[in-house]
């Protein structure tokens, strides 16, 4: 009996990870997926971009993932901190690791694999294996086959001001959620980049995307749509716009498929 004891406190020891009860997570795309994989009981506190699920936002907050504090994170008393690549200033993660708290930095998902391959991760370093393999077989199986080309095209509106336009180009979700229901984006340089205000008048987008916390930082829809930035663009005088929910639309999760399924309706709607 003694010896079966030694065994199990030598194995908790020697795997802090398993042994971990309190969880604090630094990235809405990590969130989501500790969630869905059922590990949700052990996490004490989120950061801002974790919007989902329900629960999550229940949670104490730590501040957004990029600007994280030591001190706020350390006050939830963490025995392990799950952060995204981007996460924090170098000397707050160095603070973070000198306290003897155990640190996961996880890359950014950009493409389905990369997610899968974050959601096995996961699993395995939470000890759910099992859980993880059975979240990417529901989501392969609800994964929508991709839609042909259509006459449609799109901007995701990632900021519009007196500074210009920020939009998503290839290299990021909402471009992969463009690609899914066949909507030409026409953002043609990778990752989030300004895009000149005469070749956005040229090329006339048919509608807009943007995301929720943008949209509603300014008074909602019609206000967004009234941004000078805009405001010469037949979309945005008609405010033909798509508010998505932000972690949605621009973090990979385990909620892909519902993403995919509100931009091929709104697609569809666009098109009668």
């Amino acid at each position: 009996m003694q010896k079966l004891v030694f065994l199990i406190v030598l194995a908790v020891l020697s795997n802090p990870i398993l042994a971990a009860q309190r969880v604090v997570i630094a990235g809405g795309s990590l969130t989501d997926i500790v969630f869905a994989l059922g590990g949700g009981k052990d996490v004490v506190a989120v950061d801002t971009s974790s919007t989902s699920p329900l629960q999550a936002t229940q949670l104490p907050k730590v501040g957004y993932y990029r600007d994280l504090a030591a001190e706020g994170v350390l006050s939830q008393h963490p025995e392990l901190i799950l952060a995204l690549q981007g996460s924090g200033r170098p000397e707050v993660l160095t603070q973070l690791r000198s306290t003897g708290v155990k640190l996961n930095l996880y890359d950014k998902p950009t493409n389905i694999n990369e997610l899968f391959n974050l959601i096995g991760q996961l699993g395995r370093d939470l000890n759910r294996q099992s859980q993880a393999q059975g979240l990417i077989a529901r989501l392969k199986q609800t994964l929508p086959a991709k839609a042909p080309p259509s006459s449609l095209s799109a901007l995701f509106i990632l900021s519009a001001g007196d500074r210009g336009v920020t939009v998503a180009g290839p290299e990021t979700v909402p471009d992969l959620l463009f690609g899914y229901t066949g909507i030409r984006n026409l953002a043609t340089a990778p990752g989030y980049k300004p895009f000149n205000r005469e070749a956005m008048l040229v090329s006339a987008p048919d509608f807009l995307v943007a995301p929720s916390h943008v949209v509603y930082s300014l008074g909602g829809p019609e206000q967004f749509c009234q941004q000078s930035a805009l405001a010469l663009l037949p979309a945005a005088q008609q405010c033909r716009l798509l508010v998505m929910d932000s972690l949605l639309s621009m973090g990979m999760t385990t909620r892909l498929p519902e993403a995919i399924a509100q931009l091929a309706a709104y697609r569809e709607q666009s098109a009668l």
